[in-house]
């Protein structure tokens, strides 16, 4: 007798198949047989299951924390931001206003929020840009951190210096790493690999988690550190910053965005190699994405290394990834693809409609995996911008982008052996989409999975997925 069955459905990619069991958190039988025993049967009417997501770049205390402080992720315009901001500030008892999200190109501008606008209060404000690069601070916290700079503005190393004033307390991490878990599994989301403190992992291990959590610990966090329990993937590194601070490791922007001379990288990446560690690089400008590829294409050995981002490519390098090499990106990056959006006004127009080519790379016959970054956070969403892209490097399939967030996170995490398709000795990590989930594509981005499975086990049903059941 089987544990669950989903029976009358579409299965994703498998057009021979209707019914999914499962048994002891693994897929058991994919077929048409309608007469199976079990202790859970449901009928789906059509509904289609496909693998869970895996989401392969994650920062989910950040997220957590965001749904609990200050979201100014959806605001519309400057004056709508500095609203929210006055009405928290007013209504909220923090010691401290931590906000994030703010994205001045989505209120259609290219100037930064500045201390002056926070200045209304003798509170301390420290607001993120959404990309998490850079952070914005008033006169009061900017004299609380002993820091001083026009405009209020930090980004990179001046940032991380002063991220303490941010830090949370033990009580408010773990309520947010719980809120982000919830949040995760709502969007269809099973397995993440999550980019974090070595702190973080220990919380995680202590809850009954809806998501199955492989850490990528900040390199500058590692000495010192036991990293050999299988939650572990490896070490996060950067190669540069971001496009909306100007920090970016592009081609006539400030030298000192790269971060490493390439003899101190290939130092840096073979320190961590001896000890077994896959390292995952972030990069995003042309002359990082450069240099990672550069660096990989010596290493020995087949060792799962990822680069992060991988936004402007130079098509020409591609040749150079190797095999083993996982080219982890961001579909929903193509929110800032549009005309008049960040990469044209930033990059201009050398660069308009070839960020992020993942047409390019999958006709390459590279690995690629997407993750969200949590800007924001949902599969279906950077999905719907892939498929739907105008622009024919950026454009791939409904199958193509689905398996670069199914098998391409399983590849990631040496996991494909069991994670990442629907096949009996799978795990059982499932999620459940709505009717014309395959033919109305031009709609995905604004869909929400009805349902998402875990080891055969629920950890998100929403209300029209019980009444449709």
């Amino acid at each position: 007798m089987f544990d669950l069955v989903l029976q009358n459905a579409r299965i994703f990619g498998n057009a021979d198949a209707d019914t999914v069991a499962v048994h002891h958190g693994r897929i058991a039988h994919v077929g048409r047989e309608k007469r199976i025993e079990s202790r859970n049967t449901i009928d789906l009417h059509g509904l289609t299951v496909m693998p869970g997501f895996i989401d392969s770049h994650t920062h989910l205390q950040n997220l957590g924390l965001s749904m609990i402080r200050l979201d100014l992720s959806q605001t519309s315009t400057r004056e709508d931001a500095l609203d929210r901001i006055r009405d928290y500030t007013q209504k909220s008892k923090a010691k401290v206003i931590v906000g994030y999200g703010w994205d001045e190109t989505a209120w259609g501008e290219r100037d930064y929020l500045t201390d002056k606008e926070l200045d209304f209060t003798e509170r301390p404000i420290m607001l993120y840009r959404k990309d998490m690069h850079m952070a914005v601070l008033n006169s009061r916290a900017m004299g609380i951190c002993g820091v001083s700079k026009k405009g209020g503005a930090f980004s990179e190393e001046s940032l991380r210096k002063i991220q303490w004033l941010s830090k949370p307390e033990d009580s408010e991490a773990l309520e947010a790493i719980m809120l982000a878990g919830n949040r995760a599994a709502s969007e269809g989301i099973t397995g993440a690999r999550d980019i974090m403190e070595f702190n973080t992992m220990g919380a995680l291990n202590r809850m009954n988690f809806p998501v199955r959590v492989f850490g990528a610990l900040y390199d500058r966090e590692y000495s010192g550190h036991d990293l050999s329990a299988s939650s572990w993937w490896g070490i996060k590194t950067f190669l540069d910053g971001s496009i909306g601070s100007r920090s970016a490791a592009h081609e006539g922007w400030e030298r000192e965005n790269l971060k490493f001379s390439d003899e101190g990288l290939k130092e840096h990446l073979e320190g961590f190699w001896r000890t077994g560690m896959p390292v995952a690089m972030h990069a995003i400008g042309e002359v990082a994405v450069s240099q990672a590829v550069d660096a990989l294409s010596g290493q020995k050995g087949q060792m799962r290394n990822s680069i992060e981002h991988f936004e402007l490519v130079n098509p020409d390098i591609l040749g150079k990834v190797r095999g083993s090499t996982v080219l982890s990106s961001q579909p929903n990056f193509l929110q800032w693809s549009g005309k008049g959006g960040l990469y044209e006004n930033s990059l201009g127009q050398e660069w308009f409609g070839k960020d992020n080519p993942f047409r390019i790379i999958l006709d390459a016959g590279k690995n690629l995996a997407f993750g969200s970054d949590c800007m924001p956070i949902g599969p279906n969403y950077g999905i719907g911008l892939a498929v739907n892209s105008p622009h024919p490097k950026q454009k791939i399939s409904l199958h193509e982008a689905v398996r670069a967030y199914t098998e391409g996170g399983a590849f990631l995490l040496n996991m494909e052996c069991c994670l990442g398709r629907i096949e009996p000795g799978y795990f059982a990590d499932m999620v459940i989409q709505g009717e014309g989930y395959e033919s109305g594509q031009k709609h995905i981005g604004e869909k929400k999975p009805l349902a998402t499975i875990k080891e055969g086990v629920f950890t998100h049903r929403t209300e029209e997925f019980i009444s449709h059941s």
